[in-house]
């Protein structure tokens, strides 16, 4: 799977444990707990769908969603709440979930809201283009030993939890 997620709340056991299920899954969770440190995260990585936490006040929930919005609307947002309906304005957020249920749940969001080929925007022309013997593509030279790309593929689910 391959996708990042940014987790914006409190740590809190809640916090911990949505982050451990979402890596069992297959996801990197990058978590912060303050909401301009997470501002600054989202503008400086590669994230594929953000996660507000409950503990987040609503205001300050709604304004961090409409900060990524701008930076990029292409990356969907899931909005936990303490209760059922609606606690974010109508289309900031792509889905709501009541974050006292079944886990399962955010799981089957994250599915719903994020390209269903695995292929992140951009990605789908480099993976399809052909390649040309005259950018040594074509080369028959080993591309490498393999230990480059293993190092990177060994620290995709590790959590970057910040208290701060």
């Amino acid at each position: 799977m391959g996708w990042t997620v940014l987790c914006v709340s409190k740590i809190s056991p809640a916090q911990v444990t949505r982050n451990m299920i979402l890596e069992r899954a297959g996801y990197e969770v990058i978590a912060i707990a303050n909401p301009d440190e997470a501002a600054r995260t989202f503008a400086a990585s590669a994230i594929d769908a953000v996660v507000f936490g409950d503990s987040i006040q609503a205001d300050q929930r709604t304004e961090l969603a409409r900060t990524f919005k701008r930076l990029n609307p292409a990356v969907p947002m899931i909005a936990l709440s303490k209760s059922s309906g609606s606690q974010v304005p109508a289309g900031i957020v792509d889905e709501q979930l009541e974050s006292l249920g079944d886990p399962q749940l955010l799981l089957e969001a994250l599915k719903r809201v994020l390209p269903q080929d695995g292929v992140r925007d951009g990605e789908a022309s480099l993976q399809t283009a052909p390649a040309r013997a005259s950018d040594g593509a074509a080369s028959n030279a080993p591309a490498g030993d393999g230990k480059a790309t293993a190092g990177l593929a060994a620290g995709t689910n590790r959590s970057k939890n910040s208290a701060v």
